[in-house]
């Protein structure tokens, strides 16, 4: 971001501002009086795989949770935008860099299911560094897993939109990201694959 001092103090121009706010912040923003229905609040994380890196996952969870005050970096709630019944999902990049596991895709596939049953649009706001390592291939199942939802979704006419976020990378970006209806990107996020880092090591 471009930045000018003035006064001893840095000013960010005001069209050059990106806000990088979670779940509550957007959930207040878009739905009614901030008034909804979460779906699935209490789902969390098992360790099939007993991963341990400099943590053992339960534990990295358990942090998180406590850290964030959220059981996983999604979460789905349906109620109303403008009067109309609207689903939303909306990822948190403060748990775990916002990353794709077992939880993450069940929840989404959850509310898509929710918005086939009520034929309520369907809201996806990604905010994702990728698959969560942590659970290897049962997280990258994920990205089958909601396309093949959204697949169903566009079978029954019901409008998807997806709204990328800063950052919008790796298996979040390979599936439901990009196959909204719309896909609509915040001014200056960062969206691709493979983040600056990985392509310049790679190079």
């Amino acid at each position: 971001h471009t930045r000018e001092l003035k006064n001893n103090a840095y000013v960010v121009p005001e069209e050059d501002y990106h806000v990088k706010i979670g779940s509550k912040e957007y959930f207040e923003i878009l739905f009614d009086h901030n008034e909804f229905t979460e779906l699935d609040k209490d789902m969390e994380s098992a360790d099939p795989l007993k991963f341990a890196d400099t943590k053992p996952y339960p534990k990295r969870i358990k942090e998180s949770q406590a850290k964030t005050e959220l059981k996983d970096a999604v979460r789905t709630a349906y109620g109303k935008m403008n009067g109309l019944d609207v689903v939303v999902a909306c990822m948190d990049f403060s748990f775990i860099g916002g990353s794709m596991g077992s939880v993450v895709g069940e929840k989404i596939a959850r509310a898509i299911d929710y918005s086939l049953k009520t034929r309520a649009p369907f809201l996806m706001i990604s905010r994702s560094g990728g698959a969560r390592m942590m659970e290897a291939g049962l997280s990258l199942m994920q990205m089958a897993k909601t396309s093949a939802k959204l697949a169903q979704l566009d079978q029954a006419k019901v409008p998807y939109i997806s709204l990328l976020t800063d950052p919008t990378t790796g298996g979040v970006t390979a599936s439901y990201a990009m196959l909204g209806d719309f896909n609509i990107a915040e001014p200056g996020s960062l969206i691709g694959f493979a983040g600056p880092r990985v392509i310049r090591e790679t190079i």
